[in-house]
């Protein structure tokens, strides 16, 4: 992702006739939901074909041009999935639904995508295996949708928040910032043009435990998703305050992590407030957390538990935390109004996934170079 993420900062900005380096407005959730999606995007579908194509400008425009028209539709199947979770659309709503399913069936469709040059191997993989299963196109179709959505859907959103509670909170955007500024030091290079992409590598990733609490913190106070079990036999559960509930077998619980976990002051203390540092103990590594004197296994759960647990988690953790890294080291990062309130979480996300905000917050960026 880490060339598709500098095209869509720097490359695809070359084009405009104003100076790289002036300050620009923008809502920040429309910039990050925006910036990573098309990034996204293009690292894991492809990118235009060059073949009988001369200039590269024009494959450059064919991919800006697909994919600000796909993160339209996008926006609009994003801001209907609430209802289709809970069975709420209504008759107007289902007819919105089938058209965009429809579109995105047919953008990505698997003959599209083997036409497409620098398609993921998990992707590439994930159809051969389909296709290799017996499974028909037209649900092959489909399935490179599900995968779309199950790989942005929550990913978008969670950049937004980890840059606007870094902004928020200056210490921790500092401490942020020196960390990946000292990796890259310690990597042996130096950003100094947009002409020179960043190789920030895994392993640079993995050297950043500021930036991993600060993620995770964001991600404790925003992923609010339902964890949905079947009982398979009868079964008496019995709970850390005495109570024990008679379960029979075909019954359907629904947990809700982000209350019972997340905001629990005696796991977390101050548990609405930021803190970028909650996870790391006062040596620099990760923090135990108690619960009634015992250590608690699951002291945040954003992306599920046990055998369920989101198998692209990696995937995502790495995308958000290259995504900010590059916008702390190559930008300068203002809001409009420092003083502003971080804004209310969208009611219609809860148990659903990562919450959306109720409004947009202004802010201003420029390049360093």
């Amino acid at each position: 992702m880490m060339d598709t993420l500098w095209a869509v900062l720097f490359q695809w900005q070359e084009t405009s006739k104003e100076d790289p380096k002036s300050w620009k407005e923008d809502g920040l959730y429309h910039f990050c939901h925006n910036t990573v999606f098309r990034a996204a995007y293009l690292a894991l579908y492809g990118t235009e074909t060059t073949k009988g194509v001369n200039q590269k400008e024009k494959v450059k425009q064919k991919d800006q041009h697909h994919t600000e028209e796909l993160y339209i539709e996008f926006c609009k199947y994003d801001k209907l999935f609430p209802h289709l979770s809970y069975a709420l659309l209504t008759p107007w709503e289902w007819v919105q639904m089938k058209s965009l399913w429809n579109y995105f069936w047919q953008v990505l469709s698997v003959k599209n995508i083997y036409q497409k040059e620098n398609t993921s191997r998990w992707i590439s993989d994930q159809a051969q295996n389909l296709a290799e299963s017996g499974i028909s196109e037209e649900m092959r179709d489909r399935f490179m949708f599900l995968l779309l959505y199950a790989a942005l859907g929550s990913l978008c959103p969670t950049s937004f928040w980890l840059l606007e509670y870094l902004m928020k909170h200056p210490k921790a955007m500092e401490e942020v910032k020196k960390e990946i500024l000292e990796v890259v030091k310690k990597s042996g290079q130096e950003v100094t043009s947009r002409e020179k992409p960043l190789n920030v590598t895994k392993e640079m990733l993995n050297q950043t435990p500021i930036l991993d609490s600060a993620l995770e913190e964001t991600l404790r106070l925003v992923s609010t998703s339902f964890l949905i079990r079947v009982v398979l036999q009868d079964m008496d559960l019995k709970l850390h305050n005495g109570k024990t509930y008679l379960l029979c077998k075909g019954d359907k619980i629904g947990l809700f992590p982000y209350l019972s976990v997340h905001m629990d002051p005696e796991i977390h203390p101050d548990p609405q407030v930021f803190k970028y540092d909650r996870f790391l103990s006062q040596n620099g590594n990760k923090k135990e957390f108690l619960k009634n004197g015992e250590k608690v296994k699951y002291f945040t759960v954003p992306f599920g538990a046990g055998t369920s647990m989101c198998p692209g988690r990696y995937f995502a953790t790495k995308e958000i935390k290259l995504f900010a890294s590059l916008m702390l080291i190559c930008f300068d990062l203002e809001l409009i109004n420092q003083q502003e309130e971080i804004p209310p979480f969208s009611k219609t996300r809860y148990g659903v996934n990562v919450v959306h905000p109720m409004n947009d917050v202004q802010f201003r960026y420029r390049s360093r170079f």
